[in-house]
């Protein structure tokens, strides 16, 4: 249950980092040096478009503190580029200095003056903020820290989809299974299963307004997994028919669980002995 981060995923994150080190380090000298050019170079690449123009100032008490804003996230984004794993808790600090950069444009832009100065810092440092949200979210998701936590959690969804000491007198250990398909299924494949099984633990919290689903109790996970498959959003309810899908699928390829659905395993034998493939089916079935 512990995902590995990919190298070339991790080089991605250094060079993304390193770039956007360079870019805020390039803005923020820009903005010190010509104040007034950036200014009047916004308002010309908005005037074709019918933006009114942003007035020049001469004051520069503000240039100091964007300045400073501007050695910050340069920093930020520097340290980050040299252990994107290790930094990751500084990814969502420099997301919030460029989403409160971008509100705060998007406010001035709605509320004060239409200029296309605002318009474009909304949209870039929003873009910005994102970007370092979305590397932060591909570090958490492969992090191997909250393995333990992972795989309790799915202990207790698998439990409540074929309860121990239900219908099938088995025990019913699928997650180590189950894990090992998901790894198997892609490089990044359990942390996709990290990222659905949080879906799952917090959606009972969102969606049902009770508890996070591990601190629920039995009859209580399964009237939490009820809901998502009557769910009018169709995203929610195909989330988990394909775990359910997949849980199942290798519950019942288990050969102990046969005999408690009446199947012997006669009947899929003959159909791949009889089939195009049987010397390859008899090959492999005869080991």
């Amino acid at each position: 249950m512990a995902p590995a981060m990919p190298d070339r995923i991790l080089g991605a994150l250094r060079v993304l980092f390193a770039g956007l080190a360079l870019a805020f380090a390039a803005t923020g000298l820009l903005f010190f040096l010509f104040p007034d050019g950036t200014v009047r170079a916004l308002n010309a690449a908005g005037s074709p478009l019918g933006f009114p123009p942003a007035p020049p100032s001469a004051l520069r008490f503000w240039l100091s503190l964007g300045l400073a804003y501007m050695v910050l996230v340069t920093l930020l984004a520097a340290q980050i580029a040299r252990d994107p794993r290790g930094r990751a808790h500084l990814m969502p600090l420099l997301a919030a200095g460029k989403a409160t950069s971008s509100l705060t444009c998007a406010g001035y832009f709605v509320f004060s003056l239409p200029a296309f100065l605002y318009l474009a810092n909304a949209l870039v440092d929003g873009a910005l903020a994102l970007v370092a949200l979305g590397a932060w979210a591909v570090v958490w998701a492969t992090d191997e820290a909250p393995a333990a936590r992972d795989a309790a959690l799915l202990r207790a969804v698998l439990d409540a989809l074929v309860p121990r000491g239900g219908p099938f007198p088995l025990d019913t250990d699928l997650d180590a299974g189950l894990a090992r398909y998901f790894a198997r299924l892609h490089p990044l494949g359990l942390a996709g299963l990290r990222l659905l099984l949080r879906a799952i633990e917090y959606g009972a919290v969102v969606f049902e307004r009770t508890r996070p689903f591990s601190r629920l109790d039995p009859a209580a996970r399964e009237r939490a997994l009820a809901a998502w498959e009557t769910s009018r959003l169709g995203p929610r309810r195909q989330l988990l028919a394909s775990l359910k899908l997949l849980a199942l699928m290798h519950f019942y390829e288990r050969p102990e669980v046969w005999p408690a659905v009446g199947y012997d395993g006669a009947y899929l034998r003959r159909k791949l002995l009889a089939g195009p493939n049987a010397a390859h089916h008899a090959a492999r079935l005869a080991t």
